[in-house]
């Protein structure tokens, strides 16, 4: 089964990773981003339909928390899961994506089984909320 993702980072490298990755455990990238402002005007305008998104922490302009507090006020895309993608992941920022609507947090470098289980385990979730 293939599932469609989102990315948004904005480093080209850390997109390029994180596409290949999900590809390995059956995401199929639908759009991705290198500019968070970008892709929260793109999702305003349209709706691409997707299973889940990963967006990076720090980021220039917006971060990922305020992405991701966007994303939440955005009803079509409020019972998708958003998973934030850092190399940093400590107790401090795990508390504050969850407390900006992110459905985990992982860190970088992550293994594929991890990516796997964590992005299956928050779909399953949205899932079971919306029955």
């Amino acid at each position: 089964m293939s599932w469609n993702v989102i990315i948004v980072d904005d480093s080209d490298i850390a997109r390029q990773v994180i596409q290949a990755s999900l590809a390995e455990v059956g995401f199929t990238c639908v759009a991705e981003y290198g500019c968070p402002a970008r892709a929260l005007d793109d999702l305003r305008k349209q709706r691409i339909a997707t299973d889940i998104i990963t967006t990076d922490f720090m980021m220039p302009a917006m971060d990922g928390l305020e992405f991701c507090s966007s994303v939440r006020r955005l009803s079509f895309y409020q019972g998708v899961p958003v998973v934030m993608i850092s190399t940093r992941k400590n107790d401090d920022l795990l508390r504050r994506a969850l407390a900006a609507g992110a459905s985990d947090c992982l860190k970088k470098p992550f293994s594929l089984e991890e990516l796997e289980a964590r992005l299956q385990l928050c779909m399953q979730k949205a899932r079971h909320a919306h029955q």
